[in-house]
């Protein structure tokens, strides 16, 4: 069984990425095991029962502490990779280390960026037709580090970038934020910050009229520490 990807570790990438000019080397695979191990977080904390047991808080921190580091990785190498792109439109060397160093993924967004830039240049500078050079290819990544040349739609393109997104602020769309009924409730007694399931921070106070999800809601108005709210329809 491969070894867990660590919040250290991740730590790790992100300094020698801020203290490096270039790009560095990272694992091919790197963002497909973060994902994984925000979803086995989740599923851990899920598994413990008690929400709002120290234990969970615990699991539920150190998956956001994951989060941030990988989108804050994701734009340290970003930006990079923008610059390489950039440089690549307008004829500039560029640094075959620099280019080993991208996962698949990021060779992808290089190429579209590049294209699409060399295809603006052309087109105000020298006045040629500019060819769609925007659609994102779809990728997934293999054993061999190769990219698969299949081209998205446009619309299936917007959706991938959306749901990427989507991805890093939320984790796992399918594992870790299955949608939940909530329900309405009125805090009878403080409660100390603590985070649901998908990740949303809660400091409560008595009076405070708040929408969690159902399975908490029911734990604090067991408890007496809050009460449910009817909304008529």
């Amino acid at each position: 069984m491969p070894d867990r990807i660590s919040i250290s570790e991740l730590h790790g990438y992100l300094i020698d990425e801020r203290n490096s000019g270039s790009l560095t080397e990272i694992p091919a695979t790197l963002y497909e095991e973060v994902h994984a191990e925000l979803s086995s977080l989740t599923s851990e904390a899920r598994s413990m029962g008690d929400p709002f047991g120290e234990g969970v808080q615990i699991l539920l921190k150190e998956r956001e502490s994951l989060r941030e580091y990988i989108r804050d990785l994701y734009t340290e190498r970003t930006r990079k990779i923008f610059s390489l792109a950039l440089a690549k439109a307008t004829g500039e060397e560029i640094n075959r280390e620099e280019l080993r160093a991208m996962v698949p993924g990021e060779r992808s967004l290089y190429e579209v960026v590049a294209d699409s830039a060399t295809a603006c240049r052309k087109a105000l500078l020298d006045g040629k037709q500019i060819v769609d050079t925007t659609t994102a290819f779809h990728f997934t990544p293999s054993e061999t580090g190769q990219v698969a040349d299949e081209p998205l739609s446009a619309d299936a393109a917007s959706f991938a970038d959306a749901h990427a997104d989507e991805v890093f602020q939320n984790g796992n769309a399918d594992a870790e934020t299955a949608p939940e009924s909530y329900r309405v409730i009125m805090v009878q007694e403080k409660v100390e910050e603590f985070q649901d399931y998908s990740g949303r921070c809660y400091a409560l106070s008595p009076g405070d009229i708040v929408s969690l999800p159902q399975p908490m809601a029911e734990i604090l108005c067991n408890r007496n520490i809050a009460l449910n709210i009817r909304l008529r329809k």
